[in-house]
């Protein structure tokens, strides 16, 4: 613990213990009260959380419905009206409140943070890199405007929640990705790579945790299901739907082999999840290149190379020990401390 004289504003989207996407965060609030004598949590929407008497969290008001004109109103009144109950700011992933709120708290002589991980560098982010004092990323992939004010933290893995379970429950034969269904996933590489198994007498089969939450990510799913129905797979494909951020953990602990099938760029923290959980994983990102043996990448757009990444996996034995490479460079606790750590030396 660095002190208990400052407060923190965190600005984030979403504050929901059951959200699959971005439950997450509830435990980052939590590393963060044990940091900060009080935290203010500022969401666009709010559901069930169970946070520290140290933390109170206000909603934009998506959740009741306001209009986005409403919503930047609730914005400005509420960093306006409670400036004198925070000491700094971190804005979680949405870089437009960095923009919408730099010159205010330039104004009011507020630090201000943000923490971002995503490979597009646009509009939005360029004005918000102008804004904030400091970015925390994830990697360099992750992050990728050129900048001095950058500094990567690796992510946050709650290590004691995403940890391995009963090897004795871990199926031999079930595949599992996890994520919003989304053509960045995608997951048509995975159907072809599962229909040229098949046709070598393979009996593996994948489960497929997440969503489809927009309109075209649910045109996309439709699309994936055809093409599993064309192939004559349907048996071989669950698609289990979301599950709370804490409930995925036994998704990670039974199955054979994790498939990250993103190419995003930057680093999926479901990939770090499912290797503290001691499972099997092949991966297509870039950015797992930097501790991934050669032999668990696969060409992302080749369900050839899938098909072959699968099997060498599966076939390796011992399975290489992953969960150690989570624990010392993206476990939690230390993030938070790191993060903690650079915004109240700043105070002082």
């Amino acid at each position: 613990m660095f002190s208990l004289m400052h407060r923190l504003l965190i600005i984030t989207q979403k504050v929901d213990e059951s959200d699959q996407l971005l439950g997450f965060f509830i435990a980052w609030i939590q590393r963060f009260a044990q940091q900060f004598a009080h935290v203010h949590v500022l969401c666009l929407q709010k559901g069930s959380y169970k946070l520290p008497n140290n933390v109170s969290v206000e909603s934009m008001g998506k959740d009741r419905g306001y209009s986005k004109a409403r919503q930047l109103f609730e914005f400005y009144r509420f960093i306006i009206a409670q400036r004198r109950e925070y000491d700094v700011v971190c804005v979680h992933m949405n870089p437009i409140w960095a923009a919408l709120g730099g010159l205010v708290w330039r104004i009011m002589h507020k630090r201000v943070y943000l923490w971002y991980t995503h490979k597009a560098v646009t509009m939005r982010l360029r004005i918000a890199h102008a804004m904030v004092h400091r970015v925390f990323s994830a990697s360099p992939e992750s992050f990728r405007l050129p900048s001095t004010k950058v500094m990567f933290t690796g992510h946050g893995i709650d290590t004691d929640v995403f940890s391995p379970g009963d090897e004795q429950l871990r199926s031999k034969d079930s595949l599992l990705t996890v994520g919003r269904i989304a053509p960045v996933k995608n997951l048509e590489v995975l159907v072809d790579a599962m229909s040229l198994l098949a046709q070598q007498g393979s009996l593996l089969r994948v489960v497929v945790v997440g969503e489809a939450a927009l309109d075209v990510d649910r045109a996309y799913e439709d699309l994936i299901r055809k093409r599993i129905n064309n192939a004559g797979i349907v048996g071989r494909f669950v698609f289990a739907g979301k599950h709370k951020n804490d409930e995925v953990r036994t998704f990670y602990r039974e199955c054979a082999l994790f498939v990250h099938m993103s190419r995003t760029g930057s680093l999926d923290k479901t990939l770090l999840e499912a290797m503290a959980c001691g499972a099997r994983v092949v991966s297509s990102n870039d950015a797992a290149r930097a501790f991934l043996p050669p032999e668990l990448i696969f060409d992302g757009a080749n369900q050839g190379d899938l098909a072959r990444g699968i099997n060498r996996a599966l076939s390796e034995l011992p399975a290489p020990s992953l969960r150690a490479y989570v624990v010392e460079h993206h476990n939690l606790d230390t993030l938070i401390q790191k993060l903690s750590k650079e915004m109240i030396s700043v105070c002082r």
